[in-house]
């Protein structure tokens, strides 16, 4: 007996020193978080919502009521609707389920391509913001991430002035017709790549030839800004929708029928109950705040620092690459602090924002002209902010691992209790409970 565990010893010890354990745990980790989105993500789609909550009636803006802002879509749905027998849930669903496909798609290959590790993908921050937040995934998200993809892909590709300004400006028109969010992580890095480019010709003129070329998609964005709707507006919308979609007649208040009714909130009102949400609410007598300031800090690092501490070879992703994405992240977040701040209560969907955008612009533009559109104070300040996370906690794989691990990103009510079950853990073991 001695003599034959002697030899199962002498089989199996050199194999199991071949394993990395920590590699072995990280994969099956990233295994069980992507069954578990997908488990997630199947229970949502097959879920049925209210006519007249947030997931629905955010497709339904139209142009019936005259035009408003985010009612390209609702208008092109109602045409369909009306002239074709269509279930306009399920056309969403599918609709939002092919954007969904094609941004996944698109990241995987770009990181397959260039070499780099998928686990920072599911996370929550990422793809699951919208998933493990609760149906978010029904919004409009991921479209505009593909205007976004379309964008930056046609600017990097093409050097012809002409095609590129009224390709880029078309995309971005009808894109910002959609939702007006896009201008915030779009236009403003697309006016510092135009920059770059007239650089020769001196700064303040490539300010303002940048400023030009943009300007149709700055009016735009203007416009849907000045056309932002009234309560009558969102009632006619509703009433147009009755007899196509089957839905109840009813009469709209600001505190009903949901992006419909939110189409009629005043500036004031708006600003007022964003704000309320975000930063009023206690968790454990601890403000909101406090638990996404905590949140920020932890995504930045998490998101600098994880395709360096899982790179397969040193030359895939180097300390340069970290410096010019750390910096498009730093730039990009200061683009969305209105959003965050002022116009958005949903403030997970900034989290997606925020890093899709940032990831969708270093993979996309090359990081030769990235690493010239900062000024040098900028490049300075993102140096000094690594420098500090890297002295407080040195990026390793575990470290990050840790990180990726325990904290989650809710898509709204940041505190404690929805930390922790919008994180990998969590939902890992939620997962393998319903499983087993």
């Amino acid at each position: 007996m001695k003599k034959f565990f002697n030899q199962i010893k002498t089989s199996f010890v050199p194999v199991l020193n071949k394993i990395d354990i920590k590699q072995l745990l990280l994969n099956t980790a990233f295994v069980l978080f992507v069954v578990s989105f997908v488990q997630r993500f199947i229970e949502q789609f097959f879920l049925k919502h209210s006519q007249e909550g947030w997931t629905n009636t955010e497709w339904l803006v139209n142009y019936q009521g005259g035009f408003v802002r985010r009612g390209l879509i609702g208008e092109l749905l109602f045409f369909i609707a009306k002239n074709f027998t269509i279930n306009v849930e399920w056309t969403m669903k599918i609709l939002c389920l092919v954007c969904l496909v094609v941004v996944i798609v698109f990241f995987v290959w770009a990181f397959v391509k260039k070499g780099y590790a998928l686990y920072i993908l599911p996370m929550c921050f990422f793809f699951g913001t919208h998933v493990f937040g609760g149906m978010y995934w029904h919004k409009r998200d991921y479209l505009m991430l593909i205007f976004l993809i379309a964008t930056l892909w046609f600017f990097a590709k093409n050097n012809r002035l002409a095609i590129k300004f009224f390709v880029a400006n078309t995309v971005l028109i009808i894109a910002l017709q959609v939702h007006e969010v896009i201008a915030f992580f779009s236009l403003p890095m697309l006016f510092l790549l135009l920059c770059n480019d007239y650089k020769h010709k001196g700064r303040w003129q490539s300010i303002v030839l940048s400023a030009a070329f943009l300007l149709p998609s700055i009016a735009a964005f203007f416009l849907t800004l000045h056309y932002h709707g009234n309560l009558e507006t969102a009632q006619a919308i509703w009433d147009s929708w009755v007899p196509v979609a089957n839905l109840k007649a009813a009469t709209l208040t600001t505190s009903s029928h949901g992006a419909l009714s939110a189409i009629g909130w005043t500036s004031d009102y708006a600003f007022q109950t964003h704000t309320t949400m975000n930063f009023s609410s206690k968790s454990m007598s601890v403000d909101s705040t406090v638990f996404w300031l905590m949140i920020i800090p932890v995504v930045y690092y998490i998101a600098s620092n994880a395709l360096l501490v899982f790179r397969k070879k040193e030359h895939i992703f180097t300390y340069r690459d970290k410096h010019v994405l750390s910096s498009v992240l730093i730039f990009q977040f200061l683009c969305l602090i209105p959003v965050a701040l002022f116009l958005s209560c949903d403030l997970g969907r900034i989290f997606f924002y925020w890093v899709t955008s940032s990831f969708a612009i270093f993979l996309l533009i090359p990081k030769e002209k990235l690493e010239h559109i900062f000024p040098a104070f900028f490049s300075a300040c993102t140096s000094h902010i690594n420098n500090a996370f890297s002295y407080l906690l040195k990026p390793t794989k575990a470290s990050v691992m840790l990180l990726m691990l325990f904290v989650g990103i809710p898509v709204m009510g940041f505190n404690f209790t929805t930390i922790i079950k919008s994180s990998m853990i969590y939902n890992i073991l939620l997962a393998l409970s319903e499983i087993f």
